[in-house]
């Protein structure tokens, strides 16, 4: 038993469940010759069967009170390297990575806007989040929750739940339940050319109960008349909200406004 005990501040809340670890680890299909980074190793429970593999992982923990701890669990493993830095501003060396962790859930959005930010560089990402958090990021249009969480990853990801986990799995139990979501980068990635797509999707879903003319004009769209005739062009119904809009349609929007 480590003698650590989580800090509330850091949102720790840390994984013990053997079968849950052994689940996470499979998913990202690792072998000797994979390059890992570990979000936030905390007491090591990922981080040793981690570096049983054989791979190369770089454990990236912000709490320093850990270090010393998580040096002699590893002494054994020199393909387990250490980094104390916040992952948030962590910069890997170039190369091909896959990453897993399991978050503290105030930081989750910022971490997977990480990963969109390194799409380029990721094989996999194994991501342990609260439940809530995971229907929005892997939902779809049609739905409440689909959002600009869920496109902004999606254009980059594949996203799919891959198992939910009870509170029972961790030390301290958190009050919610938790789940694994699994980041499949797709083969060919649609950017924006600028930053029109994200002013429009952001401002599409500022006030939910809007329709999406409502949410769009006069700050993105000049009038609604404008606004009508190019949801015609895109095969969207007058009075449309946010949440019906896919992302190909938003992508369709944002290409019309561009001209």
């Amino acid at each position: 038993m480590s003698p650590y005990h989580a800090k509330k501040r850091l949102g720790q809340n840390f994984l013990h469940s053997d079968s849950v670890i052994h689940d996470m680890i499979d998913l990202l299909e690792i072998n000797e010759f994979s390059r890992i980074i570990e979000i936030g190793p905390g007491r090591g429970s990922l981080s040793l069967p981690l570096a049983e593999t054989g791979a190369q992982i770089t454990g990236v923990e912000f709490d320093r009170d850990l270090q010393n701890y998580l040096k002699k669990l590893l002494r054994k493993h020199d393909n387990f390297e250490i980094v104390n830095e916040d992952f948030l501003n962590y910069e890997p060396s170039p190369g091909r990575f896959k990453i897993i962790g399991n978050i503290p859930y105030n930081i989750t959005s910022p971490v997977i806007d990480w990963l969109v930010a390194h799409r380029d560089s990721i094989d996999l990402a194994a991501l342990m989040v609260q439940r809530e958090v995971a229907d929005r990021v892997a939902s779809s249009a049609g739905v409440r929750d689909w959002s600009p969480i869920a496109i902004f990853t999606q254009l980059a990801f594949k996203v799919q739940i891959a198992f939910e986990v009870p509170p029972s799995a961790f030390t301290p139990p958190p009050s919610v339940t938790s789940a694994v979501l699994l980041f499949s980068p797709h083969q060919s990635v649609w950017i924006p050319g600028n930053d029109l797509f994200e002013k429009l999707v952001r401002a599409s879903f500022k006030q939910r109960r809007k329709t999406l003319v409502n949410n769009l004009v006069p700050g993105v769209i000049k009038d609604a008349k404008t606004a009508r005739e190019m949801f015609r062009e895109v095969g969207l119904p007058e009075k449309v909200r946010a949440e019906q809009v896919t992302i190909d349609q938003f992508k369709t929007l944002s290409e019309l406004l561009d001209k």
